[in-house]
């Protein structure tokens, strides 16, 4: 398992969440759920939300670009849609292929916060175990908001896993 430097902790980056699952899908497969945009679609973002844009170029040094949008009744008008529509992008800082990816996040939907997330996939009995660390946030409200997020996520992947 590949080793990560720690940095020195600046006010508000001690403010962090950590998520695991065991996702029934072998790693490679959960790997690439979250390297592939076309996989990644089909169970990025909350049950209230989709992803209907992904942008990923999974390389140190990459940036990615995640759409999540509202589900809304058909008869939404479209300015209405498009002005809940969130984006988070950064930079993929470690890539380490079906072991680990650590990235940079800086969501529209808190402005002026950049933050770290860490994500590990480890073989476990039944799939493959994923543990997400997500750290740096600006205030404990915006940690809260995002462990429900991932927790939503990580939800949607297992429940779509059988397809990977």
């Amino acid at each position: 398992m590949p080793t990560l430097e720690s940095t020195p902790a600046t006010p508000g980056t001690s403010i962090f969440l950590e998520q695991s699952r065991v996702i029934r899908a072998s790693r490679d497969r959960v790997y690439q759920a979250w390297t592939t945009p076309e996989l990644l679609k089909q169970w990025f973002g909350s049950t209230k939300n989709y992803c209907p844009a992904a942008s990923l170029d999974v390389r140190v040094g990459g940036s990615y670009s995640i759409q999540v949008a509202p589900i809304v009744p058909p008869d939404t008008p479209s300015e209405e849609c498009a002005a809940r529509t969130a984006t988070a992008e950064g930079v993929y800082t470690k890539v380490v292929p079906n072991e680990l990816l650590q990235f940079t996040w800086v969501p529209t939907f808190s402005p002026g916060e950049e933050s770290l997330v860490t994500v590990t996939f480890m073989d476990a009995r039944g799939g493959t175990q994923v543990d997400i660390r997500h750290e740096r946030f600006a205030t404990e409200a915006s940690r809260d908001a995002h462990n429900n997020g991932w927790a939503n996520c990580l939800e949607k992947l297992d429940s779509i896993a059988a397809t990977l």
